[in-house]
């Protein structure tokens, strides 16, 4: 056969003089005629060979003949029929050619060529036809096992160096920003390849792109100290020097720039948010001073960047980003860049001249230096980026109004978010500006001032202000402006003032947000929850989750827990400042609305055997999401709980058909939790259905009101109440009413002990219901009998009836009847002796009432159940039952907490 060409700088390959290809065997063939190739007229020991063929688990069971199989299927390939070409040696093969018949021998001859040539002009044309003999990837279509552990990485090393040659003898010869491309390409191939970089940073400085080589190893040293944890080697460590000197030679100063302003004298408290700023320091490059307006962030950063200025020999540097500016647009951050770059020594005329090549310079300028960068009222992470510092001796710390998530997300900025100052802290601030003998001449005028900022930096430091340009002025008088308009008083002529910093993150706001804003400052209570946002605003419940998140994030609510959300009480005047009268008033309105109706689904869920009230009709404009089951309708009410008394008081005199409404819904709630704000509730309906003149209602709310007294022990007060309701009922000719008052004065009167009276009003109450049909209120009626009889120790008698009362609930499939009935069968039973029945029925009861989640009444059923299982000798279960009353009676601070106190003291 004809000389054959070798090739393994691509597809492994032979082809003939005339170019045509000569097909392999198989894989394993093109494995075996690489490994020769590769050591040309050297032999290749067989150990070798089968390692390169097989991995260990493909071992044939005779590795040396299944070899010499190889072998020959190879020779019958070459035409070697005289086996001169592919050669059997002492312990292997080889195969015996011209170099000039193999491309890597080709390459290699070419670069060792070019490696003796001393002028790198002459070294150009033999290194571009070497690499111009690589068609690929080496040896591809062999990338596995030993071919790619081995075989493969070694020739890829020796392309790369000579590649490395290559470039090195075109930048000897002037050649630049045609080399840019491809040198840019195999940095990003080899990102650890130093040599690379180094001729694509001279390649850039050789254009006159001097910024961009310095933007190109700020690059570079970020990268390896990401992939290797190391930085750059001295190569690229001398180019940047040598960059620098270049940069440093045509600067116009040499002053280290101090940009910061003044701080604050009487700087007070955040000891925490220091020390956060201070572990920034070696972790964290970027540092986010978050909260809302007038709450100190500004004055926090200055004042911890001056603390920390000596940690930065090389400069800080300042700049107002303006995000939040009533008079000035935000500030561009380009036109920053420039100014910081001028601080940093900069010629002005010297200045790049695009954005991208001046973000460049700054960072390269800042690589290897030790620089605080403070950028203070950001609007935006856009703002941030291009000024945000990358050198690992550098730091920045932003400050915003905004929570900037993105930059927490992205760049991994640190946030802070800064909260008001707590009662001390205000305090401590109040002196520091006051001086310590004003400050103590009135303790109690100071608190009220503290309070009436509600801890509010801002507000404190415009507060002292005025307190120090008045001195002869009391502290108490202060209080008493405060009180009158808390932002006109907070405010001094010059234009400062609460009111003022308000506005201007207020005017940021997108039209519907600035309305979600104002209505949702329209809730009297304390907290916020989605449906009533929504209610306030007229939206859907999803629309009102999105905007409060973006209230949220721009500090004008505060989220304390999932759904829940208040507001500082200083932007709450604010906002109810900016809502007109009318528009407040709807939002008021459509609020106790969502209120009367979400909780009247919540309500019959509670007590579905109550008695249905009739309902005004829903806006339009006000969703109403209705829980579906008892835990959801508990989980709304305690969700709407901390707001009830305020959003009544407020509704009073204003809507006192919503108000009195809205306390019906709530009423078995607060009952069942033993919540306080039942009475106070009650008497807010009450003297609402007086205003209305509607007699049912009063009679309706006094029988609730006694039913609070009640359980409170509050006897007199409870009787007085049913008398007033039974004499409305009796006025009106309402037996329904007249029964169920009767049958609440008899509660009252069996628990001061007068058992025949009680009995007295429950029968007539009973005689009113069997008339009426009303099977529930009949089955509670006999119950109450069952009780009362069983007091008078007439305990068949008081089965009888509870037993009656059994049956009945069952009729309604009342879960509550069947508990308060199995309550009173035990307590018959007890009193005959038959002790393990009633603690059976006992258990049943304690069971149903816990899972109703009517708390008092558990705890009434656990005593009662414990002093049964006194009288049964049982000692251990009658701990625990009143344990487990305690409990309850504790959480509700209930007066009967010290009664079972002494019950298990005797216990013990």
């Amino acid at each position: 056969m004809a000389k054959l060409e070798f090739r393994v700088l691509g597809p492994v390959e032979i082809r003939t003089s005339g170019g045509d290809v000569v097909p392999l065997p198989s894989r394993r063939g093109a494995v075996l005629l690489a490994a020769l190739v590769l050591r040309v007229n050297r032999t290749v020991p067989v150990d070798e060979l089968v390692d390169l063929l097989w991995d260990e688990d493909e071992l044939p069971g005779n590795p040396r003949a299944a070899l010499q199989v190889y072998v020959s299927r190879l020779r019958t390939v070459l035409g070697d029929t005289g086996r001169s070409m592919l050669r059997t040696g002492a312990g292997g093969y080889s195969l015996h050619v011209e170099p000039a018949q193999v491309d890597i021998e080709v390459f290699r001859t070419l670069v060792r060529s070019a490696a003796e040539t001393a002028d790198p002009a002459d070294r150009v044309e033999p290194l571009t036809a070497g690499l111009a003999l690589w068609r690929g990837e080496p040896l591809a279509g062999l990338d596995t096992g030993t071919v790619a552990r081995e075989l493969t990485p070694r020739l890829d090393e020796e392309r790369l160096q000579a590649q490395e040659l290559y470039f090195d003898a075109r930048l000897a010869v002037g050649e630049s920003a045609d080399l840019v491309p491809e040198l840019t390409e195999l940095a990003e191939r080899h990102p650890t390849r130093e040599r690379f970089w180094a001729q694509l940073i001279r390649a850039h400085q050789a254009s006159g792109r001097t910024a961009l080589a310095l933007a190109t190893y700020g690059d570079v040293a970020e990268r390896l100290r990401d992939l290797l944890g190391a930085d750059p080697g001295p190569e690229l460590r001398d180019l940047h020097a040598e960059l620098l000197s270049a940069t440093d030679n045509a600067t116009e100063s040499s002053v280290v720039p101090r940009q910061l302003p003044a701080s604050i004298p009487a700087f007070t408290g955040r000891t925490d948010d220091l020390r956060r700023l201070d572990e920034l320091l070696p972790t964290a490059s970027l540092g986010l001073v978050i909260g809302p307006a007038g709450v100190g962030k500004t004055s926090l950063a200055v004042h911890w960047a001056r603390q920390v200025a000596d940690r930065f020999p090389d400069g800080v540097l300042y700049a107002d980003l303006l995000g939040f500016s009533p008079v000035a647009e935000p500030a561009d951050p380009h036109a920053v860049l420039s100014r910081f770059l001028v601080a940093l020594g900069t010629a002005p005329d010297r200045l790049p001249g695009n954005v991208e090549e001046q973000v460049a310079l700054y960072r390269s300028l800042l690589a290897e230096r030790a620089v605080l960068v403070v950028l203070d009222n950001a609007r935006s992470g856009d703002q941030v980026r291009p000024l945000a510092t990358a050198g690992s001796r550098c730091q920045t710390v932003v400050t915003s109004r905004n929570e900037l998530a993105g930059l927490v997300a992205t760049e991994q900025a640190e946030p802070i978010r800064l909260d008001v100052f707590d009662p001390l802290q205000s305090k401590q601030l109040l002196e520091a500006r006051i001086g310590a003998r004003r400050f103590a001449s009135d303790p109690a005028s100071v608190d009220a001032l503290v309070e009436r900022c509600a801890g509010l930096p801002l507000a404190l430091s415009l507060l002292a202000a005025q307190i120090a340009l008045r001195p002869r002025r009391a502290l108490a008088s202060f209080v008493s402006a405060l009180g009158d308009g808390p932002l006109d008083a907070l405010a001094t002529a010059d234009g400062v003032g609460v009111r003022t910093i308000f506005s201007w993150s207020y005017r940021q706001l997108r039209p519907e947000l600035a309305r979600m804003f104002r209505l949702v400052t329209q809730h009297p209570g304390t907290e916020i929850t989605p449906g009533a946002a929504a209610a306030l605003a007229g939206v859907p419940v999803r629309d009102a989750r999105r905007m409060i998140a973006e209230l949220v994030a721009n500090h004008q609510l505060i989220e304390i827990e999932p759904d829940r959300w208040v507001l500082h009480d200083l932007l709450r005047v604010y906002g109810q400042e900016l809502c007109e009268p009318g528009e407040a008033a709807e939002a008021f309105e459509r609020l106790l609305h969502y209120l009367v109706h979400t909780g009247f689904a919540a309500a019959v869920l509670l007590a579905p055997s109550r008695v249905r009230i009739e309902l005004p009709e829903l806006p339009v404009d006000v969703e109403v999401v209705a829980p579906t089951t008892r835990d959801e309708a508990f989980a709304w009410f305690d969700s709407e709980q901390p707001n009830n008394l305020a959003v009544l008081r407020a509704a009073a005199g204003r809507a006192d058909i919503l108000l009195w409404l809205c306390v019906w819904t709530i009423a078995d709630y607060l009952d069942f939790r033993g919540r306080s704000g039942y009475p106070q509730a009650q008497q807010l309906a009450l003297e609402a259905a007086v205003r209305l003149g509607d007699l049912p209602k009063q009679a309706h709310t006094r029988r609730d009101l006694a039913r609070g007294h009640m359980a409170m022990r509050e006897w007199d007060e409870a009787i007085r109440q049913h008398e007033l309701a039974l004499g409305i009922a009796e006025e009106l000719g309402d037996e329904a009413g007249v029964a169920h008052g009767s049958l609440g004065i008899g509660r009252v009167y069996t628990r001061i002990g007068d058992h025949r009276r009680a009995i007295e009003h429950t029968q007539r109450a009973l005689r009113i219901y069997e008339r009426t049909g009303h099977v529930d209120a009949r089955a509670n009626a006999l119950n109450n009998l069952g009780w009362y009889h069983s007091e008078l120790g007439e305990y068949e008698a008081g089965l009888d009836y509870a037993q009656q009362s059994l049956k009945l609930y069952a009729e309604v499939d009342s879960e509550f009847g069947r508990a308060v009935a199995s309550d009173t069968s035990g307590y018959a039973l007890a009193g005959l002796g038959r002790f393990d029945e009633a603690i059976a029925l006992y258990t049943v009861a304690v069971d149903v009432l816990r899972g109703l989640g009517r708390r008092l009444d558990t705890a009434d059923c656990l005593m009662a159940m414990a002093r049964v299982q006194d009288r049964a000798g049982r000692g251990d279960g009658a701990r625990a039952s009143y344990a487990a009353a305690l409990e309850i009676l504790d959480a509700l601070d209930h007066p009967d907490a010290q009664l079972v106190r002494n019950c298990l003291a005797q216990q013990r």
